[in-house]
């Protein structure tokens, strides 16, 4: 069956053996690939630090503009649309925005984790 899917508004989850499907990540998801509106740091989770410990995240900046934080790093580099940036398995990494717009990534799901940022 095809189908069409507002990323906006629903994941696709990329599961083993092969399978795409939208939905919520759970315990299954290998990795899942979303787009996100990002009005501000909230959108995205600017106030947390991320790291995939299993594999690299891909920030592709649809439009707009934002700041890629590597923890250690400080500011590594500014996306302006149309720009990616390949995070690397295990490093702690944060977003904040520039200017308002879209996200699209491609993250892995096991092992993912979150620490609040200390100002």
């Amino acid at each position: 069956m095809f189908e069409n899917y507002d990323l906006f508004s629903t994941a696709i989850q990329l599961r083993p053996g092969g399978v795409a499907e939208p939905g919520t990540a759970d315990g299954t998801s290998l990795w899942s690939v979303g787009a996100f509106h990002a009005d501000d740091d909230r959108a995205v989770h600017g106030h947390l630090w991320e790291r995939h410990p299993e594999g690299h995240e891909v920030l592709v900046v649809l439009s707009g503009s934002l700041h890629v934080h590597v923890r250690g790093e400080g500011l590594v580099t500014t996306l302006t649309a149309g720009r990616s940036f390949i995070v690397p398995p295990g490093r702690w990494h944060r977003l904040s925005v520039a200017e308002p717009g879209d996200l699209l990534s491609i993250t892995p799901r096991i092992g993912t984790e979150h620490e609040r940022v200390v100002a």
